[in-house]
């Protein structure tokens, strides 16, 4: 949840979850006036007995007000539940008479209750859109932070492969560097052998 959807959640959900508790309370005379009134809207909660409906309408309400008030319900998804809902009452309002002024749109004086719940359609739509841009702004913050990662992860192999071939390198001079040394001891000390070697043979000529 964003932190711009959750003042809408808060109170749209709070709005409906309460209206959902209210109407466990209904009259099964109520219960059949509001169903009457629906099915102008939604034609086959007509075919709902008064008892259905109430279970129906009180079950959707607090289902949709939960889902907005729980912050790990997608917005997108608690948008669409709203949308829907919202959607439903517009129906019911723009196909019952008495709740329009002649032009079928403006609100009569009887219609104006329904008529507010053009603001929960907002909501709800406003909920899926940020909802959904937020879902392809994560998906490309995780796509990126990937990407870095085996940026990182490509960076790090060369630097070891650099790395190995400088040691190798470092090896490779060390040991000549030691083999060269060695056959410059030995040449030493060749000659010095044959110095010594000389200076023994004169010696014993003099002798003789």
């Amino acid at each position: 949840m964003s932190i711009a959807q959750l003042p809408l959640r808060l109170t749209a959900g709070a709005f409906i979850l309460n209206s959902g508790i209210n109407k466990t309370k209904l009259t099964e005379e109520q219960a059949e006036q509001m169903r009457d009134l629906g099915a102008n809207g939604l034609p086959f909660l007509k075919d709902l007995t008064p008892k259905q409906f109430k279970q129906f309408i009180s079950a959707s309400e607090i289902g949709i007000g939960a889902a907005c008030l729980l912050p790990f319900v997608p917005g997108w998804l608690a948008g669409a539940a709203l949308t829907a809902f919202s959607g439903g009452l517009l129906a019911m309002y723009k196909n019952t008479d008495f709740m329009t002024e002649s032009d079928g749109i403006r609100p009569s004086e009887q219609g104006t209750a329904v008529a507010k719940d053009v603001f929960l359609f907002g909501i709800g739509t406003a909920l899926m859109i940020d909802g959904a841009v937020n879902r392809v702004g994560r998906k490309n913050a995780a796509a990126s932070k990937r990407a870095h990662k085996l940026e990182a992860a490509k960076e790090a192999k060369v630097t070891a492969i650099e790395a190995a071939k400088e040691e190798q390198a470092e090896a490779i001079r060390a040991a000549a560097a030691e083999k060269a040394e060695a056959i410059n001891k030995a040449r030493v000390e060749q000659t010095e052998a044959l110095r010594t070697a000389r200076k023994e043979m004169q010696q014993a000529r003099k002798k003789i």
